[in-house]
Parts: structure tokens; C-alpha cells; sequence
């Protein structure tokens, strides 16, 4: 009997052992057929290059001209010689261009603002034109006249030249009159501001781009400058490359 149950329980723990080292297979095998299918996936897939790798392990904590014991600011990066040598980045404004004005000739440039501000009030700087190149101004200001309205849909800002006239009979006569009157008259705003652009110059040329800027809309305007034979800049010309309204952002 004894020997029986000997037998037995032998023939029960070989059994026992067989199933778990069965079970260890079956997971082994699964372990390698995930594996397997991973690594699968991982070489079937196409994998994008890294963008600036190597900036990724640089340490930009700290800039080579600037002690580590110092610690990095805006302030102190501006100030230190690493920043100077650095180009500046300028704004940019789309469908205008560079507002880059680093380059620009004092002369063409004060005479740009002269002209952009004298404009801004409905004033036409004819000073700054060559007298031969008068009618450019002219033509200039009839094409804005007739493409204001159908552009900004309301008319085109004028004085009434009835009571301009009137007005000026007054000053002739020595008649007062009265304050409101002269600036109903005498001021009156087509553009709000206007904004340089960056100068193209070359051989005794320059090409400006000015956008004059309002409520309702902007007017893109090129004056070309040239350089007469006394060595004194004029505008010579001028363009509307633009006249847009200003698009209404729906409201949320």
C-alpha cells in the first residue's frame, strides 16, 4: 500500500511539473510573438527626421560670450556682444512687405514723411515735386478721388468749396468768422496714420512704399524718388499699387 502511494504521488508531481513547464512556454512564446510584432511595426514605419537635432541636446541655458555665473536675462542676452552680432529681425506686414527702415536715406526718408503726413489731412506736398513732374500729382489725385467711394462706400471727403470761398471773400473783407467754420473748411483727416515701408534704392533711384491706414480700410501708395542734376531728391512719380476695405471679422 505504502509503495502504491509512493507511486503515485511521483506520478502526480511529474505531472504537475509538465503543466508548469508548459504554461512557461506558452508564455515565452507569446512574450516573443508581441515582441516580434513590435519590432515589426517599428521597421515597417516610416520615421520623420528629427528637426534641428542637434539643438535638442545643446544647452541653452548659457551663451559662450557670457559668464555661467551670470545668470541669462533678456535684458543681459541684449546687452552682450553674442546679441550684437546677431542680424535683427524686423516686422513684417502681409501683402505690404519688410518695415526694414535701417537703410533708409535721411533725406528720401524725412521728404516720405512729409509727404505721408501732408496726405493723412488732404494736403498735397508740391514742394517735394520736381516742377516738370507737377502733372504726376495731379493724375494722383484724381485716380484716389475716383477709386475712394467704390472702395470705403462713402464719398470722398472734400471741402464744401462754396463756403471755402466764402470764407476767404470773409478774410478778404476783414469780416471775422467764426472758428467752427474755419475748421469745418480747413481740416479734414483722409487717413488716420500711415506706416514706411522698407526702400528699394539704386542708381540715383528709390522706390518707398507708403500704406495709409483709416477706419474703413488702407490705401498702398509707391513714391519714386530721384536724384536731379543739382544732387537734390525728388518724388518724380507716385502709384496706388492698393486700395482695400478693411474686412469685417464675423462676430462669435
Amino acid at each position: 500500500m505504502l509503495k502504491k502511494f509512493i507511486f503515485y504521488f511521483a506520478v502526480f508531481c511529474l505531472v504537475l511539473v509538465s503543466c508548469k513547464n508548459s504554461d512557461f512556454g506558452d508564455t515565452d512564446q507569446d512574450s516573443s510573438s508581441l515582441k516580434s510584432v513590435a519590432e515589426k511595426k517599428i521597421t515597417g514605419t516610416d520615421w520623420t527626421f528629427e528637426l534641428e537635432k542637434d539643438r535638442l541636446s545643446q544647452d541653452i541655458s548659457v551663451v559662450n560670450t557670457i559668464e555661467k555665473k551670470i545668470k541669462l536675462t533678456p535684458q543681459v542676452f541684449l546687452n552682450s556682444a553674442y546679441s550684437k552680432s546677431l542680424e535683427p529681425v524686423f516686422p513684417y506686414v502681409e501683402d505690404f512687405g519688410s518695415l526694414n527702415t535701417s537703410n533708409f536715406n535721411s533725406e528720401i526718408k524725412k521728404m516720405a514723411e512729409e509727404f505721408a503726413s501732408s496726405l493723412c489731412k488732404s494736403k498735397f506736398a508740391s514742394n517735394l515735386f520736381d516742377p516738370s513732374d507737377i502733372y504726376e500729382l495731379a493724375l494722383f489725385s484724381i485716380e484716389l478721388k475716383n477709386r475712394w467711394e467704390k472702395t470705403f462706400d462713402f464719398p470722398y471727403p472734400e471741402n464744401d468749396e462754396k463756403k471755402s470761398e466764402e470764407l476767404q471773400n470773409q478774410e478778404k473783407t476783414g469780416e471775422n468768422s467764426s472758428d467752427a467754420e474755419k475748421q469745418t473748411v480747413q481740416e479734414i483727416i483722409l487717413f488716420d496714420e500711415y506706416i514706411l515701408g522698407e526702400p528699394f534704392e539704386m542708381n540715383s533711384l528709390c522706390e518707398v512704399p507708403v500704406r495709409f491706414v483709416q477706419k474703413k480700410g488702407f490705401a498702398d501708395v509707391a513714391l519714386y524718388f530721384f536724384k536731379n542734376p543739382n544732387g537734390n531728391w525728388k518724388i518724380n512719380q507716385l502709384q496706388i499699387l492698393k486700395m482695400q476695405k478693411k474686412i469685417k471679422k464675423n462676430a462669435r
